[in-house]
Formats: C-alpha cells, structure tokens, sequence
C-alpha cells in the first residue's frame, strides 16, 4: 500500500503514540463487544437463565435477540492485519512463519480452554442440560477442534464461541494468500487487494452470506472484516472514495434481502473512520479498567462458556433456583469469568503471544544467518 506522496514528519516516538493511541480506542471496542457477547450467551443457554426470567425476562430476552457483536470483532480484525500486513513484502516463506505465529497467538489458548472445558463438562453432565453440554466428547471430535475443523466436519462444538476462533484463522490466511498474490509476479501491476477483496465480498453479500450451510467457511464473513480493511485503506492510503462505495454495496445487499448484521458492521466502519480522523481515537479512552477488560477481550470471549456451565451446575446441585439466586449466579459467573479472565491473559494468553513474537525472530534471525553463508 502506498502513502500520500506529501505527508508530515512525524518524530519515530510521537508516531508510535499516535498507534499506541488509536490501538487504544480499538481495545474499547472490543471490551464492550466482548461483555455484549458474554451477557447474549448468559441469556440464551439454560437453566440460569430459565430460572432468572420470572424476574428479568424483557432483559434476557433483549440480550438473546439482539446482543449479538462478533461483527464488531471481525471489523477489527480486518483493520488490524490490514495495518499489521499489507506494508511488508510478502513471500511463501512469510505465510507459513504467519501462519505458525497465528496458531501460537489464537490456537494455544484455544486449546487451552478445551483442556478446560472437559473437567467442567464432567462435574455438570449430570446437573446441566444435555442440550447445552452436547454429547460427551469423541476422540475423532476432539481431533477436528485441533485443526479446527469441527464445524467443517459436522462435530459438536466444544464451547460457545470456539467457532469465532476457527473462522478468525480461515480469514487471516484468506488475507494472507491475497497479499501473497500482489506480491508475486502476477500481481505486481495490480490492486489485488482492492480487486480480490471486493469480488469476494460481493459474493458473500449476495450469495454465501444468504446460505447458512457456508457460514463454516470464512467468505460467509468476509464482508466484515474487509470492512476493517476499507476503513485501513481510507485512513492510510489514498482511496477515499472506496469506503462510501463499500457502504453502498452493503446497503444494496440490505435491500436485496435485510440482515441487521450488516447494519452493524457498516455502523462500526463508519466509527472507526470518524474516531481514527477527527482525532477522537486518540482522546478516547483513558480510563484503565475498560482498556484492561479490551486486553483481556480474547481470553474473556474463551472461558465465560465453562465458567457459565460451572456457576450452573453448581446452583444446580444447591438447588438455588428461585429467581433471586438465579439472577445471583449470573453475575457471579459475570465476575468469575472477568477474574478467570485476567488469569488466563497473564498465564496462557500473552505467554503465547510472546512465543509467536519470539518465532518471528528466530525465523528472521535464521534468514539472516542462512543469507550471510551464502
């Protein structure tokens, strides 16, 4: 991607702030999206819920209908690789180090929180319904949620949310193969991720994204995070125009069939434009609680099912099912999964960020040696 061809100096430090900051504005975005997406899951699977609605049934009910935000986190994703990506020269070598440094950052804790998950599902199998644990555990099911492949396959997901994971990492490497493609010899004269971007993402929005049997696959979702990397390419780069397009083929598609999930992610496009050039996303936040639950985001998404499963099991057993403890144990599997949260980022979370980081330098460093022998 190319810069505007007159730019301001910018001192290297006063740069890195300016990320820093619009990051910033980007980890509150995914804290609020993450506790919407907790509270949805916390109103739909029973039986706290069954046994809180005599008393909150308009506010369960609300949150099952309409809490529904992943289409903020694929928003992000896409502006984040964008930035992250599209500047580097790209070659085969590069997208296997990207794809073993994405199995590190998302799959370690991924994984982690299946190991989780089993014991929890244990002690509840007899105390939750079946329709929330699903069938025990397969060896051939447990095999395709390492590769993630379980809803490709037709297993059983583990735990809510694991299918995010999956369709995060089909992305990442459908994003990975267009830049590959600009920067081999048959993209070198052209916008490949102008070109493939838009041609896929016409195609989900009035193909795959109408069929629910290719929401397996990420091009059910492209649309979405492409969004992320409209809004890239409108704040760095020089297509200004692109992004009122893109908005209008998204409401083309609403009128060709309507889907509120558009509608959020085109409000999330247009917030991101508005926040990254009025400046705002460099004001805003501030406050340390909420850029803390933005990091922990990841790893809150993860382990809010099985805490869930075990607060349920638990007042289960203690038979604490009026409406009162009910809404209790809601905001006690609230609480206990922002701590489980925070102990799982310091633990499993930034510990597998930091191994990605440090493939990225042995490979790097190895290139380098192997280049100076020759």
């Amino acid at each position: 991607m190319h810069k505007d061809s007159v730019s301001p100096v910018v001192p290297a430090a006063a740069s890195r702030d300016t990320k820093n900051q619009q990051l910033n504005f980007i980890v509150a975005l995914r804290a609020v999206a993450a506790v919407v997406i907790v509270w949805h899951h916390f109103a739909l699977y029973p039986p706290l819920n069954d046994w809180t609605r005599p008393l909150l049934g308009d506010v369960l009910t609300w949150f099952e209908v309409h809490a529904r935000s992943t289409q903020v986190f694929f928003v992000l994703a896409g502006f984040v690789l964008a930035q992250t990506l599209v500047t580097r020269r790209w070659q085969l070598g590069g997208l296997l180090l990207f794809l073993l440094r994405r199995y590190c950052r998302l799959g370690l804790p991924y994984l982690a929180v299946i190991a989780l998950v089993l014991p929890v599902y244990a002690f509840a199998r007899n105390w939750v319904p079946a329709s929330v644990l699903g069938s025990p555990v397969s060896w051939p099911q447990f095999i395709a949620h390492l590769f993630f492949l379980q809803d490709i396959l037709g297993y059983e997901a583990l735990s809510a949310g694991l299918w995010f994971v999956c369709i995060n990492i089909q992305l990442c490497i459908l994003f990975a193969l267009l830049i590959c493609v600009r920067d081999s010899s048959l993209g070198r004269h052209l916008d490949v991720i102008g070109l493939g971007g838009w041609a896929l993402a016409a195609f989900s929005l009035f193909y795959a994204n109408l069929a629910p049997g290719w929401d397996v696959w990420a091009v059910y979702f492209f649309p979405y995070f492409f969004m992320g990397v409209i809004v890239w390419r409108r704040v760095h780069g020089r297509q200004k125009l692109e992004f009122y397009a893109y908005q209008a083929l998204f409401l083309l598609a609403m009128l060709f069939e309507w889907r509120w999930r558009l509608g959020v992610a085109m409000v999330v496009g247009a917030l991101l434009v508005w926040s990254l050039e009025s400046g705002f996303a460099a004001r805003w936040p501030r406050q340390a609680a909420l850029l803390w639950l933005g990091r922990v985001s990841y790893s809150l998404f993860l382990v809010h099912f099985p805490v869930l499963v075990f607060v349920a099991a638990l007042w289960s057993h203690l038979e604490w099912t009026s409406p009162p403890l009910a809404t209790l144990g809601l905001v006690v599997a609230f609480f206990t999964s922002l701590a489980l949260a925070g102990i799982f980022y310091r633990w499993i979370e930034a510990p597998s960020a930091r191994a990605a980081r440090q493939i990225g330098r042995t490979w790097r460093q190895s290139a380098l040696a192997l280049a100076d022998s020759r």
